[in-house]
């Protein structure tokens, strides 16, 4: 993560012309429109397997600041997240599919004529929504006809294996030998799409003009897992997992503040 830090803030440099928002006083803004990044991961198969995906970007707004003024940063964006999970099999198979998906942001300050971040919009690295889906299957296989041909002594007193033996009803029915089963299947889709707000906090800057990078991050996880066990003991199984994680529309709001005195604290959440 502090490589990906870095280099988006070096990146960030070579923008510093950019016209996202244009400078002012007191406050400060920029949008997107679309979808700007995204993460997709995807396995399907009847053995372990998975898949990860990260992708990231950036948007910034630029601000001139006096001595030692605060700046109130508020990050909104939609974040859709789809999780498809699916597992089919017979005769005991058994397995795992997990699908998730996620997006964060971290908001810094960078001068706007150049160099490292100066400053870190608390507090820190957000998840602006996540998601993990697990879906865990035993199948059994759908029956679908079953006929009773063969285990019994026949007409001439032959046992089954017996050379001349002719096939005779035994009375019972061998499901995995004289049934016809078919694919059982389980699957589980979800998709969401929500608007997500939060605030962040960059104290005491000095004096200057600078951009407020929003940075964020999405990713997207895929895996499955398949019992062994299962398959050996004659049951078999197939499974597949899909993960999307997409940031849409974004708005970056940056306003001049001042807080007052002992306004901005680091505190934990009391009990009642």
């Amino acid at each position: 993560m502090k490589r990906i830090f870095y280099s988006i803030a070096l990146a960030s440099t070579l923008f510093a012309g950019s016209a996202f928002a244009g400078p002012s006083a007191k406050f400060a803004a920029t949008y997107t429109k679309g979808i700007g990044l995204g993460s997709v991961a995807y396995v399907s198969g009847n053995t372990d397997a998975a898949d990860f995906d990260l992708d990231a970007g950036y948007t910034l707004a630029t601000i001139k600041v006096p001595q030692d003024k605060e700046l109130l940063v508020g990050v909104s964006a939609n974040v859709g997240i789809v999780t498809d999970t699916s597992i089919k099999g017979k005769n005991g198979g058994a397995a795992r599919a997990i699908a998730g998906g996620g997006a964060g942001v971290i908001v810094f300050a960078v001068p706007h004529d150049g160099g490292a971040p100066v400053a870190l919009g608390e507090p820190g690295f957000v998840i602006l929504n996540g998601r993990v889906q697990v879906l865990d299957a035993t199948l059994g296989g759908v029956i679908e006809s079953c006929e009773d041909t063969t285990g019994g002594t026949d007409i001439n007193g032959n046992n089954p294996g017996d050379e001349g033996y002719i096939d005779t009803p035994d009375g019972k029915i061998d499901i995995a030998t004289e049934c016809l089963v078919t694919d059982e299947e389980i699957g589980l889709a979800l998709g969401t799409m929500s608007a997500n707000h939060f605030n962040f906090v960059l104290p005491n800057m000095d004096q200057g003009e600078y951009d407020i990078v929003a940075f964020f991050v999405t990713g997207a996880l895929a895996a499955i897992d398949i019992n062994e066990t299962s398959v050996s003991e004659g049951g078999t199984v197939e499974a597949s997992a899909f993960g999307l994680a997409f940031i849409g529309k974004t708005m970056v709001t940056v306003q001049q503040v001042r807080a007052a005195k002992g306004g901005i604290i680091e505190s934990d959440i009391e009990d009642l």
